[in-house]
């Protein structure tokens, strides 16, 4: 039986990544994919500017060849259908963009293949053991592989965390999306919007109690999306149709355009991340959705994804060296200090208080749209700008004096259009 220093279990963009950056440190790497190179995952598709970033920083500048458009900005409509426009800069446009999930994925295994991983598609594990200080990853189909670490990123549906010791995913810390990507004339919709002049995507909160409804065009697709906690995840396609007829209303669908939902996908959201996200006995770092590292705000959960899972790759290298797994500890005070306190201490504190109601989220987007400054950060924790965006949000909101803004906000015009 072949021996690796490192099992990735997963191909996503968490995977990936691990393995291109283990790679590189000169770690023998498997990737075990249960799926095939060019499978999908549900989600908007929309590749953050701190994503894209960091990918051409630390990975490889060919993931910006998968990026059909660029985000020209963001709308957000509130549940009474008042739009705070944010446009972004040219500081902004200069990473970032919109992908099909499919694309980005395969691109990001093809580069970790360049180098050097070794890829095995269509193997689901389903069992982590150890043996003679190794740990011995087996499959459905019987077969075993050999490593002295693993890093898990398989997911929150999963359940090889909880075998291997990892506190499970409890209710009040899962969501779901559901929606479509559906092919469509993209002229169309690009001659409806083209009093913004610019290419946005569409954010609309009161379609589900709590999260948001999105809209994000791709060169030739639309994808329409939905996402909640699990809670409120039912009444799909009563509450998908809801959506599209707000949406053909504020005029951002076509008059004419139907579609159904028909994917769904389960992820982390609300009282995340996981609870512990490493476990030396079994050599083993979870990454992605499977340590939760999606935001609370926002549901983006590719920065998180790719900044912990180079970290993970970077830790299991400095514990495989010192021949010390113990060191794998390490990983979570990282991440915790890196980004894991401006998404999961501020943008919790802020999903906390916008998630509690449908008046919340009214109120939120009346009071940005009255506070310039504030629409401003907004604008940069859309796109992950870096790891204070939602520290910054976050002062900044406290830090006013909400009460002469909500008298203000009573005001509101129905649109208001900020620069970033």
């Amino acid at each position: 039986m072949v021996s690796y220093d490192l099992i990735v279990i997963g191909g996503g963009p968490a995977g990936s990544t691990a393995a291109s950056v283990a790679s590189r440190l000169g770690l023998k790497t498997l990737i075990l994919e249960k799926s095939k190179k060019g499978r999908d995952k549900f989600c908007a598709g929309g590749i953050t500017y701190g994503v894209e970033k960091f990918l051409i920083e630390k990975i490889s500048r060919e993931i910006s060849e998968t990026i059909e458009l660029k985000i020209g900005g963001f709308v957000v409509i509130s549940p009474k259908g008042r739009e705070l426009i944010i446009k972004y800069s040219e500081k902004l446009r200069k990473y970032g963009g919109l992908v099909r999930r499919s694309v980005f994925d395969a691109k990001l295994m093809e580069i970790a293949e360049s180098e050097g991983a070794e890829l095995i598609e269509g193997k689901t594990v389903s069992n982590i053991s150890k043996s003679d200080g190794e740990i011995i990853a087996e499959t459905l189909d019987s077969e075993k592989y050999r490593s002295s670490y693993v890093i898990l990123a398989t997911g929150v549906q999963d359940k090889l965390g909880e075998k291997v010791g990892l506190p499970p995913f409890k209710m009040d810390q899962l969501g779901a999306c559901w929606g479509t990507e559906c092919p469509y004339d993209m002229n169309v919709v690009f001659k409806l919007w083209s009093n913004r002049k610019f290419i946005p995507i569409y954010l609309f909160f009161g379609v589900a109690p709590t999260g948001y409804g999105w809209i994000f065009p791709k060169r030739n697709h639309l994808n329409i999306g939905i996402g909640t906690n699990l809670g409120y995840f039912r009444n799909h396609r009563k509450v998908f149709q809801n959506f599209l007829e707000i949406a053909r209303k504020a005029e951002v669908l076509p008059p004419d355009f139907r579609a159904e939902h028909d994917r769904a996908w389960l992820i982390p959201f609300g009282d995340v991340p996981r609870k512990k996200t490493y476990s030396i006995e079994y050599r083993l770092l979870a990454v992605g959705d499977a340590a939760g590292f999606v935001h609370p705000v926002t549901g983006e959960g590719l920065y998180g994804a790719i900044y912990g899972a180079a970290i993970a790759a970077e830790t299991t290298k400095k514990a495989l060296d010192a021949n010390d797994p113990r060191i794998l500890a390490e990983y979570e005070k990282r991440w915790w200090s890196e980004f894991g306190t401006d998404m999961f201490v501020y943008g919790k504190k802020i999903a906390d208080t916008l998630y509690k109601s449908e008046f919340m989220m009214e109120m939120g987007v009346r009071v940005l749209m009255a506070d310039e400054e504030g629409a401003r950060r907004l604008g940069y924790l859309i796109a992950h700008y870096n790891n204070e965006v939602s520290k910054r949000m976050y002062e900044r909101i406290s830090g006013l004096n909400l009460l002469v803004l909500a008298l203000k906000s009573l005001k509101a015009p129905m649109k208001v259009e900020y620069e970033v």
